[in-house]
């Protein structure tokens, strides 16, 4: 049994001799191709084209094989177009801009202040003017409008999640993302002087808020949780109303501003709890240090196309961060995707990908190249 193993396991070393061969010889081809098209001005990717090579394989072998040939072929097509696009390496690399960001730009953050926003803020924008609004809608607005140099919004957080709103509005309103940070998040629990544990009926906070300190709450079945617009307004709040029986969740800065206690800290169940914001802007920034690149796209309905998208990034050694995907307004079942990837578009390669998915797409936009501090 084993001897006649490996007589079958040599005969295909000796046809994967052959196929590595053809498959060199085939490469060579598309390098001629890649000319051509370069002289010509034509683009990378050839649907229709791709669409004759599966139909006319496929008759070829068995009706059995013929899903596998499929694939196959898919891979080597995608492997065919990263190839071209690394031989197509004409595009100068822009030319990088210094920090050249305001001097004391003007800030949209949402809430009041001791908000997360505001500190995520004085972490991009050490000289900045901070101006609280009451919804991230009306950060994108001040800052669409001219209002504002920046807006700063959270768009993710290690425990609970994407903020499916704010991905919806950076869509909407076409803005730029020009930095991003990473915020240690530590949730308290602030009472009014005095107050204790039991004295608690209430406690108010923003969802995400709610959600980082499930556990803790869950401890306080007399307590029911009050969603509001921001953790800073929820402290506010509380300390306005001068009710010992409400609590809000958030940061000990909010207590040193409104007067609050401390009655319980790092209630958040993950320690390690982190939200990522942007600052994003109707003017593009583009510096050296530039080390994250967000895009936006829409896949054409077709067995296969995330992967194919996919297998794209991977073939250039492009490091994904994250993907996401949101519905598409009142269309069922359509999505958008987000997607984050490490990288500088000063590369001549990516310039290339860039190019060859905003002419293949049914809709792309590049959201920003920007430094991830």
């Amino acid at each position: 049994m084993n001897d006649q193993l490996e007589r079958v396991r040599l005969q295909i070393n000796t046809v994967d001799a052959e196929l590595s061969r053809l498959f060199s010889q085939r490469m060579d081809l598309v390098a001629q191709v890649a000319k051509i098209k370069e002289e010509a001005g034509l683009p990378i990717y050839d649907p229709q084209r791709e669409k004759q090579v599966l139909e006319r394989i496929s008759q070829r072998v068995e009706a059995a094989k013929a899903p596998h040939l499929r694939r196959v072929y898919q891979c080597l097509m995608d492997a065919s177009k990263d190839y071209e696009r690394g031989l197509m390496n004409t595009i100068p690399a822009p030319a990088l801009m210094e920090d050249d960001f305001p001097c004391r730009p003007k800030v949209a953050c949402q809430g009041v202040p001791g908000a997360f926003s505001g500190e995520a803020a004085r972490c991009m924008f050490p000289d900045g003017e901070q101006i609280f609004v009451h919804s991230w809608e009306d950060a994108f607005e001040k800052v669409s409008q001219g209002e504002c140099d920046f807006a700063v919004l959270p768009v993710e957080n290690s425990l609970a999640g994407s903020v499916g709103q704010v991905y919806d509005l950076l869509l909407q309103y076409r803005l730029t993302i020009s930095k991003a940070c990473r915020l240690p998040v530590e949730q308290n629990l602030l009472v009014l002087p005095g107050a204790t544990l039991d004295d608690i009926h209430e406690i108010y906070s923003h969802p995400q808020g709610l959600a980082q300190c499930k556990k803790f709450c869950a401890r306080l079945p007399l307590a029911r949780t009050i969603p509001m617009e921001n953790t800073a307004a929820a402290a506010k709040m509380v300390a306005a109303l001068g009710d010992i029986h409400k609590a809000a969740i958030a940061s000990s800065y909010c207590a040193e501003i409104y007067g609050l206690q401390v009655l319980a800290d790092n209630i958040q169940t993950a320690q390690h709890n982190t939200t990522r914001f942007v600052a994003v802007s109707r003017q593009s920034f583009h510096t050296e240090h530039a080390n994250k690149i967000s895009l936006v796209f829409s896949l054409p309905h077709q067995p296969g196309a995330l992967n194919q998208l996919l297998s794209q990034f991977a073939a250039l050694g492009l490091n994904l961060t994250k993907i996401e995907s949101r519905p598409v307004g009142e269309k069922n079942f359509e999505y958008y995707f987000y997607l984050d990837f490490a990288g500088n578009t000063s590369s001549a390669q990516i310039q290339l990908l860039m190019d060859d998915l905003r002419k293949n797409l049914p809709s792309f936009t590049f959201l920003g190249n920007y430094q991830e501090i």
